[in-house]
C-alpha cells in the first residue's frame, strides 16, 4: 500500500472527495492491520526526503491511534499497543525518538505528541526506561534550541495527561524537574526554550510535590519562576504568572514566606503591565489566592478541615493595595462593544467578585466610593466600570449591610439601561440581574419593582446583548418573588404577564439567535410559565397554542434545511421550543389530557424526522416524559407506538439519549403504575445488557440502577422475578474499587454506591408488606450502608445520608419483633444515625429521618 501517497492525498487532495477517500482508506488500514499501519507510518516519519507535511501527518496519524478523549476508546487503544509485537514497537519508538532529536523545527509539535502518547502507555507499565533519561540529556545547554524545545514539549505533554499519582512516573520526577528548571532559568539564551520549559513546569507541578516539600528545592523553583515574571518577553512574563497561580492552587500552605518576600510586589507590578496578557495572568494570581482562601474558609465552616488547612488571609491583607488597582483596571474595556475576548477589565471584574466572596465587607467602602465617583461621568468607560464594580461586590458581604447602598444605586443604574453606549447598557442590565438574583429583598418592591420591570421591557427591545441580560433579570425576579406562585391564585407578577409574555413571544419569533438572545427569551418565557399563578392560566394556554403551532411548522422546515449549518440552526430552535413546551406540560399537568393525542402525534412525528444520534432526541424524550407524568395511566394507549423509539434509544449506548431514555423508563413506571409490567421483560432485558456492556459510558450504570429502584417501588412483589439478578449486580457494583485516584474515577465509584442505595430503597419499599421475601438480601444492604457510613464524603452528602438512615428505619419497621437485633446492635449503626442527626448543615427532614431510624433501632435492640 502506498501510505505516502494516501497521506499526500489526505493532506492536499484536489477536492473534498479525494481527501475523504484517502482518510477512509487510512482509517480502514489502521483498523484491519494496526501493526503494519504503524510501522509504515514510522518509515514515513524518518524519511527526510518526504514532504514535511506528510511526515507531520504520519506522526499525528500514529498519535491518533494511541490516544483519544473517550476513556474506553483510550483503554482499547492502549491494550492494542501493548499487544503489538515487540520488534514493531521498538522500531516505532526508535523512529519517534530519532525524529524528536532530529533538529527539524517543523516536526517539533507533532512528534512530541507522538512520543508522549507512547510514553503514557509504557511508562506506567515500567517500560521504555531510557526515554526520560534520553529526553533529560537532550535538554542540556549544549543542545540546539529545536531539540531542547522538542524534549521539553514532550515532558509537558506527558505531565499534562498522566496520572499524578502513578508511581512509575513519580519516580522520574527528579529528572523531569531538573530538565525543566534548567530550561526556565535566565541563563537560557532562547526565549522559546524558556517559554516551553515554563509551560512544561505548569503541567508538571502535580508530580513534584515531594520536591516542593523540601525547602531548598522549593526555594529554587520559586526563584526561577519569580525571575521569569521580570523577563523582557511578555509571553514569558504571562506564563510565569500563570505558573505562580497554579503553584498557589497546589501548594498554598507553603506560600507565606514567598508572598511576603516577592509575590505581593511582583503581582502588583504585573497587574499594571501594559501588556494585556501579562496583566490578566497577574490578576489571575490573585483570583486563585481568593479561591483557595474561600475554599479553606468553607471547609472550616463545614467541619471538613485537615491538619494542614490554614488560611494566611492574603486576600484580606491585600485589599487595601490590590482593590484600588482592580477598580482602576475595570476601565480597560474592549473598544468594540461586540468583542467578547477576555480583557483586563473582565479579569479585574472576576477577581473583584472573588475578593468580595472571600473578604466580605472589606471591599464595600472602597467600591462604593469608586461607584459614586464614576457613575455620573461623561466618559462611558467610567460609567461602565462603576456599574461593573457595584455588581461585582453583591455576592459575599451581608445583603442587609448593602441594603442602603442598593436602594441608593438602583435608580442611577436603572437610568443607564437607556445609555447611548452599548457596553454601559449591557452591564447595567447585568448588574440589575445580579441584584435580582442576590439582593432583591434589599429593594423597596412597592416603589422599585415597577420601574425595574419597565427598564427590563425597554431592554428587551434593545441590542441582543442587552436583551439577554434582561431575560436573565426577569428569570431571577420570578424565581425570587414567585416560588410558591403555582399553588396560589395570584402573585405579585401576575399583573405583568399581559405585558411581558407578548414581548417575549415576539422576541422568540426572531429569525436569528445573535448572542443567544432568542434562546434567552425562550428561557424567560419558560420561567413565566413555571412560576405562574392560577389567574394567569389563560395566558399560559395561549403560549401553549403558539408553541405547538411553531413546533409543527419546524417539522415542515426539516426538508428545506439541506446544509449542515441550516440543520444545526433548526435543531437549536426546536430544542428551545421543546424546552418551553415541556415546562408548559408540567405546569398544566392533568389539563394536558385533552391535548395529549395531538401532543404525542407531534412528538413521535418529530422523532421520525430526526437523523441518528440527533441532539434533539433527548429533548423530545423529556417532553414525552412530561406528557406521561401529566396523563398518568392514560399514557398506556401511546406505549405501542412509542415503544420502538424507546427501545431503539436504550440500545444506542453511545448516545446521550440512552441516559435520558433510562430516566424515561423510570418516569413511565411512575406514570403507568403496575401496567408497566406488560413491557417489563423487554425493558429489563435491555437495561441488564447495558449494565454488562463494557462499552457503556460510566454515567449509564448509575442511571440504570436508580431506574431499577423506581420500577421495584411501583410493581412491588412483581419485581421478584428480577430480584436475584438485580441484587447480584448491586452487590458487585457496590464493591467496585477505584482504578485510579482521579476525581472522575472517585466520583464515578461514589455515584455507583449512591445508585445502588437508590435501588435498595425501591426494593425495600416494594416488599414492605412481604418482609420474608426481603430477608435474604439484608446482609448486602447493610454492607452498603456500612460503607456509606464509613465514607466521609458520602456520609456528608445530605440526600445519601437521608436515604441511608431512612432505609435503616424502614427495614427495622418491617421486622417489629427484633429479628434483626444483631444487625442493629453494631456500633457503626448507632454512630451513623447520631452523626446524621447532629449534622448542622442537614435539613430538618433529614434529621427527622435519623430520629425515626434511631427510634426503630432502639425497638430492635430493646
Amino acid at each position: 500500500m502506498d501510505i505516502t501517497g494516501l497521506l499526500d492525498s489526505a493532506f492536499s487532495g484536489a477536492d473534498a472527495n479525494t481527501r475523504n477517500e484517502a482518510e477512509r482508506q487510512l482509517s480502514e488500514f489502521a483498523n484491519s492491520s494496526f501493526g503494519e499501519y504503524m510501522v509504515y507510518l514510522a518509515d514515513v516519519l524518518v524519511n527526510e526526503s518526504a514532504k514535511p507535511e506528510i511526515r507531520m501527518l504520519s506522526a499525528l496519524g500514529m498519535k491518533n491511534q494511541l490516544t483519544a478523549k473517550d476513556p474506553r476508546t483510550r483503554a482499547q487503544q492502549s491494550a492494542r499497543w501493548v499487544s503489538l509485537a515487540g520488534d514493531a514497537k521498538q522500531k516505532i519508538k526508535e523512529s519517534s525518538v530519532k525524529t524528536l532529536l532530529g533538529n527539524d523545527e517543523r516536526m517539533t509539535t507533532s512528534v512530541s505528541q507522538l512520543v508522549s502518547s507512547i510514553a503514557l502507555i509504557e511508562l506506567p507499565r515500567n517500560e521504555w526506561p531510557d526515554l526520560i533519561p534520553t529526553i533529560i540529556e537532550h535538554t542540556k545547554a549544549e543542545n540546539s534550541v529545536t531539540v531542547k524545545r522538542a524534549c521539553l514539549l514532550t515532558i509537558g505533554y506527558i505531565c499534562e495527561s498522566a496520572d499524578a499519582n502513578d508511581p512509575q512516573i513519580l519516580a522520574q520526577s527528579n529528572g523531569i524537574l531538573i530538565a525543566i528548571v534548567q530550561g526556565v532559568q535566565a541563563n537560557e539564551q532562547s526565549t522559546k526554550v524558556r517559554l516551553t520549559a515554563l509551560n512544561a513546569l505548569i503541567n508538571s507541578l502535580q508530580f513534584i510535590s515531594s520536591n516542593f516539600s523540601r525547602e531548598g528545592e522549593r526555594n529554587f523553583i520559586m526563584q526561577v519562576v519569580c525571575e521569569a515574571t521580570q523577563a523582557d518577553d511578555s509571553d514569558l512574563q504571562a506564563a510565569a504568572f500563570a505558573c505562580l497561580a497554579k503553584i498557589v492552587a497546589l501548594y498554598y500552605n507553603y506560600m507565606s514566606l514567598y508572598m511576603e518576600k516577592a509575590l505581593y510586589i511582583l503581582s502588583m507590578s504585573g497587574m499594571q503591565s501594559e501588556d494585556q496578557n501579562v496583566a490578566c495572568m497577574a490578576i489571575e494570581f490573585w483570583s486563585t489566592v481568593c479561591e483557595e482562601e474561600f475554599e479553606i474558609a468553607f471547609n472550616l465552616h463545614e467541619g471538613t478541615e485537615t491538619p494542614q488547612m490554614n488560611s494566611y488571609n492574603f486576600a484580606l491583607y491585600a485589599t487595601k493595595d490590590v482593590l484600588p488597582v482592580l477598580l482602576k483596571l475595570l476601565k480597560n474595556q474592549n473598544e468594540d462593544p461586540e468583542d467578547d475576548d477576555w480583557s483586563v477589565a473582565m479579569a479585574a471584574g472576576s477577581c473583584l467578585q472573588l475578593f468580595a466572596q472571600t473578604t466580605g465587607m472589606y471591599v464595600v467602602d472602597p467600591t462604593l466610593q469608586f461607584f459614586a465617583a464614576n457613575i455620573g461621568s461623561t466618559e462611558w468607560r467610567d460609567r461602565e466600570a462603576a456599574i461593573m464594580a457595584f455588581g461585582s461586590i453583591l455576592e459575599g458581604p451581608e445583603v442587609e449591610h448593602l441594603k442602603p447602598a442598593i436602594q441608593e444605586a438602583i435608580k442611577p443604574i436603572l437610568n443607564l439601561i437607556g445609555d447611548p453606549v452599548l457596553q454601559v447598557k449591557e452591564t447595567s442590565a447585568w448588574c440589575l440581574g445580579k441584584i435580582a438574583e442576590i439582593a432583591l429583598g434589599a429593594l423597596d418592591l412597592q416603589n422599585d419593582l415597577q420601574p425595574l420591570l419597565e427598564g427590563m421591557l425597554h431592554g428587551l427591545k434593545d441590542h441582543p446583548k442587552v436583551s439577554v441580560n434582561c431575560c436573565w433579570t426577569l428569570i431571577n425576579i420570578l424565581e425570587q418573588l414567585c416560588k410558591e406562585a403555582n399553588e396560589q391564585q395570584t402573585s405579585v407578577m401576575s399583573v405583568y404577564y399581559e405585558t411581558f409574555v407578548p414581548a417575549l413571544v415576539q422576541l422568540t419569533d426572531k429569525s436569528d439567535n445573535d448572542f443567544n438572545s432568542r434562546a434567552s427569551a425562550y428561557e424567560a418565557l419558560s420561567a413565566f410559565v413555571s412560576y405562574s399563578a392560577f389567574d394567569t392560566m389563560p395566558i399560559i394556554h395561549s403560549i401553549a397554542s403558539e408553541v405547538l403551532s411553531r413546533l409543527e411548522a419546524t417539522i415542515a422546515m426539516q426538508q428545506q434545511a439541506t446544509s449542515a449549518d441550516a440543520r444545526s440552526q433548526l435543531e437549536e430552535l426546536q430544542i428551545n421550543i421543546l424546552s418551553l413546551l415541556t415546562n408548559i406540560i408540567r405546569r398544566l399537568s392533568n389539563e394536558v389530557l385533552s391535548a395529549a393525542d395531538n401532543l404525542m402525534t407531534l412528538l413521535i412525528k418529530l422523532l421520525e424526522a430526526q437523523e441518528p444520534n440527533a441532539l434533539i432526541e433527548e429533548d423530545i424524550f423529556l417532553a414525552i416524559s412530561a406528557v406521561a407524568s401529566a396523563v398518568g395511566p392514560e399514557f398506556m394507549k401511546y406505549m405501542d407506538s412509542f415503544l420502538p423509539y424507546l427501545t431503539k434509544a436504550l440500545h444506542n449506548i453511545e448516545s446521550p439519549t440512552c441516559n435520558t431514555a433510562v430516566g424515561l423508563v423510570a418516569d413511565l413506571a411512575q406514570s403507568l403504575g403496575p401496567q408497566i409490567t406488560n413491557y417489563l421483560d423487554g425493558l429489563m432485558d435491555i437495561l441488564g445488557r447495558n449494565l454488562n456492556n463494557e462499552n457503556a459510558k460510566r454515567d449509564l450504570k448509575p442511571a440504570i440502577l436508580s431506574c431499577f429502584g423506581d420500577i421495584a417501588g411501583v410493581v412491588e412483589a412483581g419485581f421478584m422475578p428480577y430480584m436475584d439478578v438485580v441484587a447480584n449486580i448491586c452487590t458487585q457494583l457496590s464493591t467496585v474499587v477505584p482504578e485510579d485516584s482521579s476525581f472522575e474515577t472517585l466520583d464515578y465509584v461514589n455515584s455507583l454506591k449512591e445508585a445502588v442505595l437508590d435501588c435498595y430503597v425501591g426494593i425495600v419499599s416494594s416488599l414492605n408488606q412481604k418482609p420474608e421475601l426481603l430477608f435474604s438480601y439484608l446482609g448486602h444492604i447493610f454492607q452498603l450502608i456500612e460503607q456509606i457510613a464509613a465514607d466521609i464524603e458520602l456520609s456528608n452528602i445530605e440526600n445519601t445520608a437521608r436515604s441511608a438512615v431512612g432505609l435503616l428505619g424502614d427495614i427495622a419497621a418491617m421486622y417489629p419483633d427484633g429479628q434483626l437485633r444483631s444487625m442493629y446492635s453494631q456500633d457503626w449503626v448507632t454512630q451513623f444515625i447520631k452523626k446524621t442527626r447532629a449534622n448542622l448543615s442537614f435539613s430538618q427532614s433529614t434529621k427527622d429521618a435519623a430520629r425515626w431510624a434511631r427510634d426503630r433501632q432502639k425497638r430492635q435492640i430493646a
